[in-house]
C-alpha cells in the first residue's frame, strides 16, 4: 500500500465533509491508520510534482502536485476497496520522502 495511489473520499479538515479524490500513502502509522498526501492537478499549490515518469504501474491522468500541507492520517477502512490508481518507482518515492523531510524540517 505505502507507495501507492489510490482514489478515496477524502475528508476535509474540518471533517465535515468529503471529497473523491487521489492520494499517496506515504506512511503505515500501525495495523488500522496511514499517512497520505492528497494530489491535485492544480500545478499552482505548493507541493511535490508527480509526472507520468514517476509512475512504476498504473498511470495518472495529469502532472500532479501532492499537496504537502495537508499531510494527514486516515483509517485503512477508507483505503480498502478504494480504486488504485499507480503506484510510484522506488526512487520517485525516495525522492518524495526527502523532500516531504526537507519541507516540514525534519533534519
Amino acid at each position: 500500500m505505502v507507495g501507492h495511489i489510490y482514489f478515496i473520499s477524502m475528508p476535509y479538515s474540518d471533517f465535515t465533509k468529503v471529497k473523491a479524490r487521489p492520494i499517496l500513502v506515504y506512511k503505515a502509522i500501525d495495523k488500522s491508520d496511514y499517512l497520505v498526501l492528497p494530489l491535485t492537478s492544480n500545478l499552482k499549490r505548493d507541493g511535490i510534482i508527480i509526472k507520468a515518469d514517476d509512475i512504476l504501474d498504473g498511470s495518472i491522468k495529469k502532472e500532479s502536485v501532492l499537496i504537502v500541507p495537508k499531510l494527514t492520517a486516515v483509517d485503512a477502512s477508507l483505503l480498502m476497496g478504494s480504486r488504485f490508481i499507480a503506484s510510484l518507482k522506488k526512487e520517485s518515492f525516495s525522492k518524495v520522502k526527502k523532500e516531504l523531510s526537507a519541507r516540514l524540517e525534519c533534519s
